[in-house]
């Protein structure tokens, strides 16, 4: 599978969500990169992406997962993932990821790549996470580093 094939269609770049073929070959490395890893933790497993943007991540651990479900605040978003990835084994739902209501139990892998920081309250998307794990699942989560990525370059992002 290539991913983001014919990516440059209803969704608009900002700069704020990764879509593929947007933003040159180092916003993919910084984005993809973060999926590939946790791809070779998804084998067989049932995944929850939170925070799935676009849909390609999603769509990467469900090339190894059992299921992966991508939850997103954007319905937007949640339709073109759907649109472009939706599979017998991956799927999307509008969700907002700090909400106790976002998700269910029963996830062996939880990711949340670059999302985090979006929310008012990370402590409640930790928690969800929690929630949504099974007993011996894993949760795997990055943020950018501010230091690096914004006061280093003068660079404001809310």
């Amino acid at each position: 599978m290539i991913v983001g094939e014919d990516a440059r269609d209803d969704l608009p770049w900002t700069g704020e969500r990764y879509i593929p073929h947007e933003g040159g070959s180092l916003i993919a490395y910084e984005h993809v990169h973060r999926y590939l890893l946790a791809s070779a933790l998804a084998d067989g497993r049932n995944v929850l992406d939170l925070g799935s943007g676009e849909g390609y991540g999603t769509a990467l651990l469900a090339s190894r997962a059992s299921r992966a479900l991508g939850v997103d605040i954007d319905p937007a978003a949640v339709a073109h993932a759907n649109a472009k990835y939706g599979s017998p084994t991956v799927s999307f739902e509008v969700a907002d990821m700090a909400e106790a209501s976002a998700v269910a139990p029963g996830f062996d892998l939880v990711v949340c790549f670059e999302a985090i920081e979006h929310v008012a309250s990370p402590d409640d998307v930790i928690a969800n996470a929690q929630r949504a794990l099974a007993p011996d699942g894993l949760f795997v989560v990055s943020t950018p580093n501010k230091k690096v990525y914004s006061d280093d370059r003068n660079f404001v992002n809310e």
